[in-house]
């Protein structure tokens, strides 16, 4: 099962960098535009703060990152929430038509795959992946706060080479 969905994240990662080929992009920028349409899609837009700490970029690479998307014309930078200093991202028109024009043949063979499955199977796919993707964000959370190792893993072997 673990081998079956790290190769389905492998495929979702050469998908992305596809994806970005198509377009002309760097495969950090389309994994910020998908970021963004995918949260849009949920309701949920996302800020530039809140974008860097998905895609893992500091705070100024996320900044030259959407400066280069603004002017390639996929997304807007805008001023929705009541405090102004507040910047929403929000993809383009013509952003949302590539990328469905891309995505979406696989999305619906995907849906045409799942709805092969039980309400009951589905149930507990879901579960299954739920309960892992959990555990996955909790080491990495925890992997965080651990120290960084001090010098390099084969500096103590060469120290003992004669």
């Amino acid at each position: 099962m673990l081998d079956g969905l790290t190769a389905f994240g492998a495929a979702q990662s050469e998908l992305l960098r596809l994806f970005a080929r198509t377009k002309g992009m760097h495969v950090t920028d389309a994994a910020a535009v998908v970021q963004i349409i995918e949260h849009e899609d949920a309701g949920r837009p996302l800020t530039p703060a809140r974008l860097a700490e998905r895609i893992g970029l500091s705070p100024g690479a996320t900044s030259i990152l959407l400066a280069r998307l603004e002017t390639a014309g996929f997304i807007d930078r805008t001023r929705e929430h009541t405090d102004r200093r507040i910047v929403t991202l929000r993809s383009t028109k013509a952003i949302n038509e590539a990328a469905d024009a891309f995505f979406e043949p696989l999305a619906k063979q995907l849906n045409a795959a799942l709805a092969e499955f039980t309400a009951k199977d589905l149930d507990l796919l879901l579960s299954a992946t739920d309960r892992l993707r959990a555990l996955v964000e909790a080491y990495a959370r925890d992997a965080m706060t651990q120290p960084e190792p001090t010098g390099h893993p084969t500096d103590a072997a060469s120290q003992q080479l004669p």
